[in-house]
Parts: structure tokens; C-alpha cells; sequence
């Protein structure tokens, strides 16, 4: 008697697990080179302050990678769920969806300079910055097992599962969001430049993935 796994990922997208295994293979080294890394994450996303992160390191450019490629292949993934095709294969989707995000992320972080800079609020902009970077570090430390869970376990209820990730995704984006709000508030900035921001740069955004998922039925 021979056992064979039954798994999600089919012979023809073997570049999926490459994926998942070079993203593992990230995660170790980053626990590895940093211990203290990942619990300082975790401990600054709930404290009153900022998360502390002050500049670009190789753990740091690590860990955003892992979250673009985890984000990435669960919207492919929920995507292939519920029937959405496109013109492109599986790869060139998901380089698409990568690069896309990071050039949402990259694009955020040029406007916020451009902002601080106009208004002379270099230091809440960077801090701003930082915060975002760091909610990203966060969430590739529970978008990635989700990910593996949904790639590979059988017999779970696809659609629940996917609308827990949106769940907590919301909450987490709500958090961060009212967190920085109240900090950039008592730091004295303006009220009028952070409404602008967020309806620019975070709610429209929010929009618009909802009104994509109402027209694909999700």
C-alpha cells in the first residue's frame, strides 16, 4: 500500500512551492540573524509609540518580500477560486500582482516624502512611513502560514477561509490606521493633511478592493 499526498499545488505550478520554500528559507534567516526581530514586531505594532524601525535592513527588505509574495499568491489563489480568468498564466498573475503591490507601497512612500517635505513634517512622515513598513513586516508573519494552509491542507471550507483573511485584514488595516491617526494627532499634525492622506492613500484604495470583490462575487 502506497501513500500518495493529495495537495492544491498541481504538477504544472511547481513554481509555487519554490516560492513557498525560498519565503520559508527567508523566515528562517531572519530568526536566525535576528531573534529578537520578529517579538520587537509584535510588541511595537500594539504599544501607544511607534514600532521603532528607523532603517532599511537586509531582514527588513526579507520579511516585505515575503509579504508581497504571500499577499500575491492569496488574492491569485482566491482569485482561481472563484472563477476569475485573465488573458495571462499563473506566473506572469502573479508577477503582476507583486509588482503592482510593491509599486502601490513604493508609491505611497514617495507621496508621504513629497508631503512631509511640502509641509515641513519630515519627521511624522518618515515615522508614518516606518509604521507601514513594519504593519507589512507583521502581516507576512500570518499571511504566509495562511497561505500554506489554503495551498496545501484539503477538506477546509475555501470561502469561509478567504473571508477570515479579509476579516482580519480589515481589522488589521482599521488598527494601524486609527493607531497612526491618534499618534500623528497628539504629535500636532494638522487634522486637515491627515484626512486628506487617508481618503487618498487608504480609504479610496479599501474602496475600490471592495467594489472589485462585489463584481467578482466574492
Amino acid at each position: 500500500m502506497s501513500i500518495v499526498p493529495t495537495l492544491r499545488v498541481s504538477s504544472h505550478e511547481v513554481w509555487v512551492t519554490l516560492t513557498l520554500l525560498f519565503c520559508l528559507l527567508l523566515f528562517v534567516w531572519v530568526r536566525v540573524s535576528n531573534p529578537k526581530r520578529i517579538p520587537s514586531l509584535v510588541s511595537g505594532f500594539f504599544q501607544t509609540g511607534t514600532s521603532g524601525e528607523r532603517t532599511i535592513t537586509p531582514d527588513s527588505i526579507a520579511l516585505f518580500f515575503i509579504f508581497i509574495c504571500s499577499a500575491a499568491l492569496l488574492v491569485l489563489r482566491a482569485l482561481k477560486y472563484h472563477g476569475v480568468v485573465s488573458r495571462f498564466n499563473p506566473v506572469e498573475e502573479f508577477l503582476l500582482l507583486g509588482v503592482g503591490l510593491a509599486a502601490y507601497y513604493f508609491l505611497k512612500t514617495f507621496i508621504l516624502l513629497i508631503c512631509g517635505t511640502v509641509f515641513q513634517v519630515q519627521t511624522n512622515a518618515r515615522d508614518y512611513i516606518n509604521e507601514i513598513y513594519a504593519s507589512t513586516h507583521l502581516a507576512s508573519l500570518a499571511l504566509f502560514p495562511a497561505l500554506l494552509v489554503i495551498t496545501y491542507a484539503n477538506n477546509i471550507n475555501e470561502d469561509l477561509y478567504y473571508k477570515g483573511i479579509i476579516v482580519f485584514i480589515g481589522i488589521f488595516l482599521v488598527y494601524r490606521t486609527i493607531k497612526m491617526f491618534i499618534l500623528m494627532m497628539n504629535r500636532g499634525l494638522s487634522m486637515m493633511y491627515l484626512f486628506l492622506y487617508l481618503c487618498a492613500l487608504e480609504i479610496i484604495p479599501l474602496v475600490l478592493l471592495y467594489e472589485c470583490r462585489k463584481g467578482i462575487n466574492f
